[in-house]
């Protein structure tokens, strides 16, 4: 089978971010390159098994080419350079579609990429006249590769740092009769150290809300571990010990990265609204009761893995029929100055909109109006009216 047909390749290339259109940084690479090289024509191209697509050049009159007719398809099927200081004397290219063209490639001068272990397209430069091509600027070519499949690299770091996002959030929607639940979480890169997670435990409905203090994969694989170890203890604890479990289980880890997790973990019966929960030093759980008035919940606990040996108080509220309970992540605090603006804002919430999936679009459009650095998860569960 040849390489170009390679469904493991293709499937390389269809991952790839980079293939959705042109991309700034890649047009610096051709911008710099054309000045290295004094060439009309550079391009950065990925090489599916039909067609060519330039996600970066200059010079060129069209973005797309048929396999048959590029010299970078020959350099992606052998994945070897290519270099031809004058294509018409080379007796494998003499006669190639790009060489005889109404827009010859007389000079080519071409390196491979690769992205997830496969060849997926190529750096290249052309001329229509012949020219000489040192080692030196081989060399220089190469790096300018190396460049370019670094960035690629980024992109798969990046869908991999997406699937850990996507696998710190609910895997479905739950139906809890006499209850609403809405939540959205948005990290400040591509992936973060918030979660929110919902459970129907006996009947009742668990939420949980984490944030873990920093950003980026080394935060969110901590977020997973503690989702986990929470999902995985609480049907057989009450809110209390499996925090506290938790907290026990990753303190190694918290320790040896030198953060920490606020956490709040709450069990709701719908039945009678009773509420059960832990606040471990997040102190961001408000009810907004449907006169416009707002409570906030008692906090006094500490966050997991800022002391080892210390526990968690289980306290007790009531949702009433009509009421919201709203938990945010600390990502919130950046669009107000003090904890009690947000306060005031999470009245002027309850005062305008009971519905739980409103309030979350709220509160997220309104941080994403101003500048935030930090993650922002919002949940919301509202005991319906009988």
């Amino acid at each position: 089978m040849s390489r170009l047909h390679d469904p493991a390749r293709l499937a390389a290339i269809e991952n790839l971010a980079s293939t959705a259109g042109r991309e700034d940084r890649f047009d610096r690479v051709v911008r710099m390159a054309r000045r290295l090289f004094d060439v009309p024509v550079v391009a950065v191209n990925v090489v599916d098994d039909h067609q060519q697509v330039s996600i970066a050049h200059v010079g060129l009159t069209s973005p797309v080419r048929p396999v048959s007719e590029s010299i970078c398809a020959v350099a992606v099927a052998q994945d070897r350079p290519i270099i031809l200081p004058d294509a018409r004397e080379d007796p494998e290219f003499a006669q190639h579609p790009a060489v005889v063209s109404d827009e010859p490639a007389i000079f080519y001068a071409g390196r491979p990429l690769h992205a997830d272990g496969h060849v997926i397209g190529s750096l290249c430069l052309a001329d229509d006249r012949p020219r000489a091509f040192s080692e030196a600027e081989d060399k220089m070519l190469a790096d300018l590769a190396t460049w370019v499949e670094q960035e690629l690299d980024r992109d798969r770091d990046q869908r991999e740092a997406r699937e850990v996002q996507r696998r710190l959030l609910p895997r479905a929607d739950v139906q809890v009769a006499g209850l609403e639940i809405a939540g959205h979480c948005q990290p400040a890169r591509s992936v973060g150290g918030d979660f929110y997670d919902w459970q129907v435990l006996d009947g009742q409905l668990q939420v949980v809300l984490a944030d873990v203090m920093g950003k980026g994969l080394v935060a969110a694989m901590i977020a997973a571990q503690v989702r986990t170890l929470v999902r995985g203890t609480s049907p057989f604890n009450s809110v209390a010990a499996s925090v506290t479990r938790a907290a026990v289980d990753s303190q190694d880890d918290l320790d040896d990265a030198g953060t920490f997790v606020t956490l709040f973990a709450v069990r709701i019966d719908p039945r009678n609204g009773e509420m059960e929960y832990v606040d471990a030093g997040h102190g961001l759980a408000f009810v907004l009761q449907p006169d416009g008035e707002v409570r906030r919940l008692a906090s006094g606990d500490l966050p997991l893995g800022a002391m080892a040996g210390v526990g968690w108080t289980s306290r007790s509220d009531v949702l009433a029929p009509g009421e919201t309970l709203l938990a945010v992540s600390d990502g919130v605090l950046d669009a107000f100055p003090t904890a009690e603006e947000a306060l005031a804002a999470a009245r002027d919430l309850a005062a305008l909109s009971p519905d739980p999936s409103t309030i979350v679009e709220m509160v997220t459009e309104r941080v994403k109006e101003l500048t935030t650095s930090d993650d922002l998860t919002v949940l919301a569960v509202r005991r319906e009216t009988t």
